[in-house]
């Protein structure tokens, strides 16, 4: 089998040629992808004696990274995919990462990728040595530096760390863990997905950005409504599920509606406009609230979406004279464990191998004040 790959989320380029058994690489540490990606690749296949007729499988780093970068990755690999009907495989730049010092890892090790994202934010991705492969413990978060100050205390693990632009907003305590984009570990990466039939077509591809572009905050000023949903918003509810990074099974069309029959049911949507931005979906206990689902859109992260919902939903329940909220929530999911921390939940509870059976939820709690 052959397949290309490519990776053009930071400021070079990296291909990886698999020509049967043999693979062949190429890094740039700089280059403008618009203006060189055509030349490089060009010059590389004819080196390597192979067109691109005779690739059976494109890949390519879908991000997150530089958004024009990313951009012209996939737009590359759909139009291959589309001319020649091969299938697709992506990978994150984050696992390309992890994957720069797989083979220094025991098994059972940890590691945690990072990348600037700039503007005092950081890209990061926990992943856990299971034999011949990472294996994602996290889905690709994004949180400020300080913000992960505080993760780095609680997570015991290898860390890997990428720079697209040192000279600005450097995490000075990284610096020794610095690392650049490998063809090697892109190769490494996507032979994995290939041997596991991990195969997309080219109308399946997108772009991981996990935050909004400058332009896009700027644009984005709208009043932030919050409704209590019905049955009607089952197909609303399950397009949030499915546009979501949710470190569990996402809610399909039928356990949607089927929760709705349940009268001690309640589902809150935060709109603006005619837009749906996420939901909040609960059972009421009494005297309590269980928190069962909080999803936010990838397009509305870091509009304070979630907080709005759950301070939506202490508000609520205080009116009703409930004494506390509760939830679970994923050990590692580290970006959820701050938020709920700093709105005042605490730790109460442990539920071992919760997530995909392996991964422990922990049980947190609000009590409302008087």
């Amino acid at each position: 089998m052959n397949s290309l790959s490519f990776n053009t989320t930071g400021m070079g380029t990296q291909f990886c040629l698999q020509k049967g058994e043999e693979k062949f690489y190429l890094e740039t540490e700089f280059s403008k992808h618009s203006e060189t990606f055509f030349p490089l690749l060009d010059n590389f296949l004819k080196e390597n004696k192979i067109e691109l007729k005779d690739i059976d499988v494109f890949a390519v780093c879908c991000g997150p990274g530089s958004f024009t970068g990313i951009r012209i990755g996939l737009s590359v690999i759909k139009m291959f995919s589309y001319v020649y009907q091969k299938p697709c495989v992506c990978v994150t730049a984050l696992e390309v990462l992890a994957y720069n010092i797989f083979d220094k890892l025991k098994n059972g090790d940890m590691v945690c990728s990072i990348i600037n994202a700039g503007s005092q934010n950081l890209y990061y991705e926990i992943f856990k040595k299971e034999g011949d492969r990472l294996e994602e413990i996290t889905s690709p978060k994004v949180c400020t530096f300080s913000q992960f100050n505080i993760i780095k205390e609680k997570l015991d693990a290898e860390y890997v760390y990428y720079d697209n632009n040192e000279k600005k907003y450097d995490f000075v305590v990284f610096q020794n863990k610095k690392q650049s984009f490998s063809a090697k570990s892109l190769g490494l990466v996507v032979s994995k997905k290939i041997s596991s039939k991990q195969f997309v077509s080219y109308k399946e591809i997108y772009p991981l950005y996990l935050r909004i572009s400058q332009a896009e905050q700027l644009s984005q000023n709208e009043e932030t409504q919050i409704v209590e949903a019905s049955v009607d918003d089952v197909e609303s509810i399950e397009k949030l599920e499915q546009n979501s990074d949710l470190d569990d099974i996402p809610w399909n069309k039928n356990a949607i509606a089927e929760s709705f029959k349940n009268t001690s049911y309640k589902c809150f949507i935060a709109k603006q406009k005619d837009e749906n931005l996420g939901y909040l979906a609960v059972m009421d206990l009494g005297d309590e609230y269980e928190i069962l689902r909080i999803v936010v859109g990838k397009k509305a992260r870091f509009k304070g979406v979630g907080t709005g919902l759950l301070k939506y939903l202490f508000a609520k329940a205080k009116m009703e004279e409930k004494t506390s909220i509760v939830l679970e929530v994923n050990k590692y999911n580290y970006s959820a464990l701050l938020l709920y921390e700093k709105l005042g939940f605490c730790n109460v509870g442990n539920r071992k191998n919760y997530y995909h059976g392996k991964i422990d939820g922990f049980i947190m709690k609000k009590y409302l004040e008087e």
